[in-house]
């Protein structure tokens, strides 16, 4: 227990020196900690959202030893961007992280659109440093609200949730394995509008529509609660691998 602990406390300490000696972070959590015998997660917010989102993932990382990364995306628009804008943001934090940690991969958390924004730079890339992709309630089939034809506000990230946007369609990058975790919960407003079982924003089926991914199992959350303890327990046996 003495030596682990030992060996936890140096990699933390060498770790913070590398986040110290690079005066850009492109991380929002700051210095970048953790045990360097598990791959840095990079944490990815969906629409509408920021960084904050990931609080309590964050403590459950920092438990678990886990190197993480929550990210905002500064050269486009954070909570409205378009997954192309933030999928070539994200080639750039990815490196960042890699550089940082030592590591030849990361493993990157995509909430909703996130998890679009993530599969389309795995898509555009074909980079092999993306082990694995969890994604938290993401509309891989796009979500049947967002083809109404109203003024959302949130654009151009809205037109990219649209069930025929481009982005629900690019191909699997085959270095990288993926996975769904959804979330069902009535919302009575809605019950009439998405179809099948659904999260309140996102139907079940659009979040497991990809042959390619594995579905890591469902929880009672809405699509705004997807941040528990209840899915980081279906991702954490990827996350520690």
């Amino acid at each position: 227990m003495v030596t682990v602990a030992i060996l936890l406390l140096m990699t933390t300490i060498s770790l913070s020196l590398a986040n110290s000696a690079n005066s850009q972070t492109l991380c929002d959590n700051g210095e970048i900690t953790g045990s360097n015998q598990r791959l840095p997660v990079i944490l990815v917010h969906g629409y509408r959202e920021n960084s904050t989102v990931w609080s309590e993932w964050e403590q459950f990382l920092k438990v678990d030893g886990i190197p993480f990364c929550t990210v905002s995306f500064h050269n486009s628009d954070d909570m409205c961007g378009s997954a192309a804008d933030h999928a070539r943001e994200l080639e750039q934090i990815v490196q960042y992280v890699k550089s940082i940690t030592g590591q030849t991969n990361v493993n990157i958390v995509g909430h909703s659109k996130g998890g679009l924004d993530a599969r389309v730079y795995l898509a555009n890339t074909g980079t092999p440093d993306v082990a694995n992709l969890i994604m938290l309630g993401t509309p891989n089939a796009g979500s049947v609200l967002a083809d109404f034809p109203y003024s959302d506000g949130c654009s151009p990230a809205i037109l990219d949730l649209r069930t025929d946007a481009p982005d629900t369609k690019v191909p699997p990058n085959t270095n990288t394995r993926y996975f769904s975790i959804a979330g069902e919960c009535f919302v009575w407003y809605y019950s009439n509008t998405i179809p099948g079982p659904d999260d309140g924003l996102v139907a079940v089926s659009s979040v497991e529509s990809l042959t390619y991914s594995t579905p890591l199992g469902q929880t009672q959350n809405c699509h705004w609660d997807l941040f528990g303890q209840k899915e980081y327990r279906l991702a954490q046996p990827i996350l520690a691998e």
